[in-house]
């Protein structure tokens, strides 16, 4: 990207000075001011945000900013009203106080048009929380101008949901142990944790956290443009959701937010290519932070609360957790602990599949329309999961619908279990269905709400396929906790059905089902996300969800069928681990570089360390990023100086040729036939083909020109190499260290 011609991309710039300003836990991989042509990148994309309606009009903010202040004026005569009741004194209760606070996408300034407000109801000790549940829920029940209310009492985070003059808001509710709440009340204070009950933490941690963002970024003006364009991006492509298992509004946030802190003088346009590099690439489960988070010894005095904090070291339960994303704000903890086996290979695929899409971008072959345009999730799969929410009145569904919704997460790890299911995929829309269609129920107008779970099945599996297990595992997760809430009702229903891709059109109206680009069809790079063997399993017709998979490899099952009949004890296929991956010294999975010419930046590159491989991910797109094995590694403790991507390659000439997967060095029969069974072995497992033309011209020029450019900054002793060496070169895997400190100045 920029104003740099081809012969200087090849030439990665010099590091940054040691006495560079930090942002985060490191110093920045690149302090380069923009090019012309990256300002000119960031205004066709403010267009394109425009175009696309992300911005609210200056009518429409308005009317916002009322509804906020009407709802902190009814927080206040709430708390006003709490006081009198308790019997507090005339003048103790004029000084009580309340405040309403934002935070979420309105406090960081990238709300989009028709979003909901977070807002958080802050009260003084005297007022509990019951009261906020009973009293004021009573007093927003009584405004003409609320709709849709119902209380979420016993959430994770309890909250009251509302639409007032057409505005959505979550409130939630904290009690500080103050006597009374003033206008200029601030939250960013750790010691207003001291004394306060945990629902009032977690509450308290959203505003928090919201600040501290916005304190750690180098520019707020680019960090609102790039996120408003990422999460755009994360919402048409159907991974926006952080209760389904994906990524929320906070976790994303935060993921740009680091992606500012290394590139401080980086455009929005800039910031969104290096965010698809830094964390297509990223090495997890290794954690994001934004700050340094080992400060438990200053909070001695509320050391009860470290029990909270995100600690693998000495918390069990956070050792299993896949794609951590650590809030900045004491006591620091995983935004993204819903996240599964299946959801963080969908996004890490999407992660992949924008950073080609931003080379081509960079390189004018594509604009901001293809990365921002909605993908039609149901191109994706041929077989769903339909699960039917039903109630007898909107003001039962409400409720029954929001708790469903909380247990999907539940099914998708199941599936994962299950040798059947390769991966498994939540739309996080919901959907009406149409109104012939029978949702079987035995009263009459129900409520209904649908999702569609995609699948990728085993297509190893000739058999019959069974789901019977995981489904009535779900159904007990969401009627034990459906029992256990006051609301509860017979009438509430959720029920499972089996759908084929041609049989769509026969659940919801044409519009929802053609909504978007078809999506771009790639084999999955993961053979089964289970943990699980690949087993053939006899059928049984007295399971429940039974479905006839007759040649899974030509598209639709022609003879796809589903059984449901009563049974009380459905037996489960016997399960073991599943194969090992690919190692990543297979010559196959050397990232293959297209025959593109789009090059994008090499900012950071350390060129004591650079070697040519290092052009694999930068230099060059990749055509079927399934190859990008580099990875970077997570965010750990301050460093003073952060080189970055450091690899080795002992000789250019090992590039593997595409054209018939053979090395362009000279290679023994011996070594051609391991290296057809690898590649054979690699196609059986379900890895991306090498692509079938690669300009070898181009790729050779390449990396002799980064190969003197790094020989010529390495030591004697690292340019030498035995006679053995060169003929038998061997190629490293790319490492994308983000982290590692030099030693002395030094890089090792």
């Amino acid at each position: 990207m920029g104003d740099r011609d081809a012969t200087s991309e090849l030439i990665p710039p010099p590091p940054p000075p040691l006495n560079a300003p930090q942002y985060g836990v490191s110093q920045p991989i690149s302090m380069e001011p923009p090019t012309a042509a990256e300002l000119e990148l960031t205004k066709s994309l403010e267009f394109e945000l425009q175009a696309k309606g992300v911005y609210e009009s200056e009518q429409e903010l308005e009317i916002r900013l009322e509804v906020l202040r009407r709802i902190n004026a009814l927080v206040k005569a709430w708390v006003k009203y709490v006081s009198v009741e308790k019997g507090l004194p005339p003048d103790q209760v004029e000084r009580a106080g309340g405040k309403l606070f934002t935070f979420g996408s309105y406090r960081l300034g990238v709300y989009t048009r028709g979003a909901d407000i977070d807002s958080l109801c802050v009260a003084p000790r005297h007022v509990e929380r019951s009261d906020f549940f009973s009293s004021f829920f009573q007093m927003l029940k009584e405004d003409s101008n609320v709709t849709e209310l119902h209380a979420v009492e016993e959430a994770f985070v309890p909250l009251i949901k509302l639409r007032y003059n057409g505005i959505e808001l979550d409130i939630l509710f904290a009690r500080l142990a103050l006597k009374e709440v003033g206008e200029n009340q601030r939250l960013d204070d750790d010691g207003l944790l001291r004394n306060l009950d945990e629902k009032s933490i977690r509450s308290l941690n959203g505003c928090r956290v919201a600040d501290e963002i916005l304190k750690s970024i180098p520019n707020q003006k680019t960090f609102t443009i790039a996120l408003r364009a990422v999460k755009l991006w994360a919402k048409n492509h159907s991974i926006y959701s952080n209760s389904l298992g994906f990524l929320g509004g906070i976790s994303w946030a935060i993921l740009v937010a680091r992606t500012c802190q290394l590139y401080p003088n980086a455009t929005p346009a800039t910031i969104i290519e290096k965010f698809f590099l830094v964390f297509g690439t990223w090495d997890w489960p290794h954690p994001v932070f934004l700050k340094d988070s080992d400060t438990q010894s200053k909070r001695a005095d509320i050391i009860v609360l470290n029990d909270l904090v995100w600690d693998p070291r000495n918390r069990v339960q956070d050792r299993y957790h896949l794609m951590p994303i650590i809030t900045p704000a004491y006591p620091e903890q995983n935004s993204t602990f819903n996240v599964t086996k299946s959801t963080r290979h969908i996004i890490t695929n999407e992660f992949r599949d924008g950073l080609q899409t931003m080379f081509e971008i960079v390189s004018g072959d594509k604009t901001w329309h293809n990365l921002l345009e909605e993908v039609n999730f149901f191109s994706r799969y041929r077989h769903f999961i339909c699960l039917i929410c039903a109630t007898e009145d909107d003001e039962d569904h409400l409720v029954f619908s929001s708790l469903v919704e909380s247990k999907i997460r539940h099914l998708i790890s199941f599936f994962e279990n299950n040798s059947c299911v390769n991966l498994c995929h939540i739309c996080p829309r919901q959907f009406k269905p149409l109104a012939s269609c029978d949702v079987g129920v035995d009263y009459k107008n129900p409520v209904v709400t649908l999702w569609f779970v995609g699948l990728d099945l085993n297509k190893s599996m000739k058999k019959n396929i069974d789901l019977t297990l995981e489904i009535q595992q779900f159904s007990d997760v969401v009627l034990k906790s459906a029992g256990s809430t006051k609301s509860y009702k017979s009438t509430m229903i959720v029920r499972p059905f089996y759908v084929k891709r041609s049989d769509l059109g026969k659940w919801i109206a044409k519009d929802d089902l053609m909504r978007g680009r078809n999506y771009a069809r790639h084999r999955s790079s993961v053979v089964n996300i289970s943990s699980i063997n690949q087993k053939e399993i006899a059928g049984d017709k007295s399971r429940n969800i039974m479905l006839k998979v007759d040649d899974l490899e030509n598209g639709d099952v022609p003879n796809a069928s589903v059984q449901i009949t009563s049974t009380s004890q459905p037996s489960s296929p016997s399960r073991k681990s599943d194969e090992k991956d690919v190692s990543p010294s297979d010559p196959l999975c050397i990232p293959n570089l297209l025959h593109s010419v789009s090059t994008p930046n090499l900012e950071g590159f350390n060129t004591c360390n650079l070697i040519v491989s290092v052009c694999f991910g930068s230099l060059f797109s990749f055509s079927k990023l399934a190859y990008l094995y580099s990875g970077a590694t997570g965010d750990k403790q301050s460093a003073s100086q952060l080189p970055i991507e450091n690899a080795t390659l002992s000789n250019p000439t090992g590039l593997m040729n595409a054209e018939n997967g053979s090395s362009s060095a000279s290679s023994t029969p011996s070594q051609s036939s391991d290296l057809q069974q690898q590649q054979e072995s690699r196609k059986r497992k379900g890895f991306f083909s090498p692509p079938t033309m690669l300009n070898q011209t181009l790729l050779a020029a390449a990396a002799e020109a980064a190969a003197a450019n790094a020989t010529s900054h390495l030591p004697a002793a690292t340019m030498s190499t035995s006679n053995e060496q060169q003929q038998q070169p061997q190629i490293k895997r790319p490492k994308f260290n983000y982290l590692s400190a030099p030693q002395n100045g030094t890089v090792h």
